[in-house]
């Protein structure tokens, strides 16, 4: 009887991810706090060395797939990360020509190449980490419950609600204090958040759910979820929470920090409480139902 193959290296989870993610996760935090103390302190990087805080977004969506691939076959998270990364892009670009479904976007140049030469390169990668963050860092928030029925609809509403979250506290330091993207002046008789157009947390939440369904498929196991639950998403959510207040102090921007610590401090506490839950016995693998990572 011929010796099955071992299984390829992209149809199981990456061994080195825990590695990879802890990795990244040190270097988002040192990141965060340098740009973040350089913020409230008043200072900027020089104008050819701006790409480093560009890196943020970069560090924070390689630390979320590390986690994944942690637990998911390379090829489901790969592909789950280039579609939602490509998608952001492109909407992003299609912002700019037409100003739907978000707004009309016009992006800095200071940051050097820019995507189709429209979008600064950072911003799908802040789309991505943003997303893929919340969703599990919501995972984590539900662990103890994450067998009753409808979990998949709750997974998605509570993703939902921090991605939003983290989107309205990063947009108006994304605006004026890191100057990526700006609306034009037109936009201003519309403004709804801090001078986005009026209908940006609307599109923003409907923008968001899209790219959580896109992800779902991906991130979905046939086999029975571990016990453990993994801070990892939750500590790449709150940095990034963390940067966007810094940032906001630093420029007056009293209430998306207010939001982000508000938002930052109920994440927490409520992913340490679900982290913390002890779960009942799991089915046995025969009858198991599909669970989602």
């Amino acid at each position: 009887m011929p010796t099955p193959r071992p299984p390829s290296v992209w149809t199981r989870p990456l061994r080195q991810a825990g590695v990879i993610q802890w990795a990244a996760l040190t270097l988002l935090a040192l990141g965060v706090l340098a740009s973040g103390t350089a913020a409230l302190a008043g200072w900027q990087c020089p104008a050819g060395w701006r790409w480093i805080e560009g890196m943020i977004p970069v560090l924070a969506s390689v630390a979320v797939l590390a986690a994944l691939a942690a637990r998911l076959p390379l090829q489901n998270v790969l592909a789950c990360g280039l579609l939602v990364w490509l998608t952001a892009a492109m909407v992003m670009a299609v912002c700019v020509f037409t100003g739907s479904p978000l707004g009309r976007f016009e992006f800095t140049r200071e940051l050097g190449v820019r995507l189709m030469d429209q979008v600064t390169w950072p911003v799908p990668f802040l789309w991505l980490a943003v997303v893929l963050s919340a969703r599990q860092s919501a995972r984590v928030v539900l662990r103890p419950w994450r067998r009753v029925k409808n979990y998949g609809l709750w997974l998605l509403g509570v993703a939902l609600v921090w991605s939003l979250a983290l989107a309205l506290t990063l947009e108006p330091f994304g605006r004026q204090v890191l100057g990526w993207w700006q609306w034009p002046v037109r936009s201003a008789f519309h403004a709804h958040w801090l001078g986005a157009p009026g209908m940006f947390p609307t599109m923003t939440a409907v923008f968001m759910a899209a790219l959580l369904l896109i992800a779902s498929p991906w991130l979905i196991t046939k086999r029975p979820s571990g016990a453990e639950p993994d801070y990892g998403p939750v500590l790449t959510w709150l940095a990034l929470d963390l940067w966007a207040v810094l940032g906001g102090l630093s420029a007056r921007l009293w209430t998306p920090a207010a939001l982000g610590v508000v938002a930052g401090g109920a994440l927490a506490a409520l992913a340490w409480r679900g982290g913390r839950a002890v779960l009942s016995a799991p089915a046995r693998p025969e009858t198991a139902s599909a669970s989602i990572a």
